[in-house]
């Protein structure tokens, strides 16, 4: 029996994908800083720290500008709501209504989880919350899923993920791990099986 479904955030959750790079890229041409990388599938599933170093020319990575970057983020923060999965509300509600657990476990700073939940009216529905910064090593490495199903309690759980980092994150935590399709080409053959749709994890329930 399934007891829990553990959440990724950032493409299963939110759309969130595209308008944290256009906001990255913003901010590199407001401080006049061509960026190594521009492609959105450079950046899926990776952890704060790897983006930084994906995005700014490592002479210019300094405490400072990842400083002023948090500032930036203040100043344009994301509109959580407008970019929420259209099926979370309903899919975590009947979970509830199944007595199952729910978790974020997410490559995301805690603080923007934190926001994400809140201004979606998310809170109430889940039951723990995670995130890659608080481990010395994130996704892939299987730690975030370890801790989650620890906190969560015996049983089974699913893992819902999007990016080739993060499924092999769960499949290391060896839980069963359903990949949500995405548009942007991903390579997503290491999932136990791949959804078009969060209504369908019910399938695997």
């Amino acid at each position: 029996m399934i007891n829990g479904v553990i959440f990724d955030m950032d493409g299963v959750l939110i759309d969130s994908e595209p308008a944290y790079l256009e906001r990255r890229i913003h901010f590199c041409k407001a401080y006049h800083i061509a960026p190594k990388h521009t492609e959105l599938e450079d950046f899926i599933g990776e952890t704060n720290t790897n983006i930084w170093r994906k995005l700014i020319p490592d002479d210019l990575n300094t405490p400072w500008l990842k400083n002023e970057y948090k500032k930036y983020q203040q100043e344009n923060p994301i509109n959580y709501l407008k970019i929420l999965n259209p099926d979370v509300k309903e899919v975590f509600e009947e979970l509830k209504k199944r007595d199952k657990k729910i978790a974020i476990a997410s490559s995301s700073p805690k603080q923007e989880i934190e926001r994400m939940v809140n201004s979606t009216g998310l809170r109430p529905y889940i039951d723990y919350i995670i995130s890659g910064e608080e481990f010395k090593k994130s996704k892939p490495n299987p730690e975030i899923y370890l801790v989650t199903k620890k906190i969560l309690g015996g049983g089974e759980y699913l893992a819902i993920e999007d990016s080739p980092i993060g499924i092999l994150a769960a499949k290391q935590a060896e839980l069963y791990t359903l990949a949500l399709r995405q548009v942007t080409i991903l390579d997503q053959s290491q999932a136990d099986a791949v959804i078009n749709s969060l209504q369908e994890i019910f399938q695997f329930i």
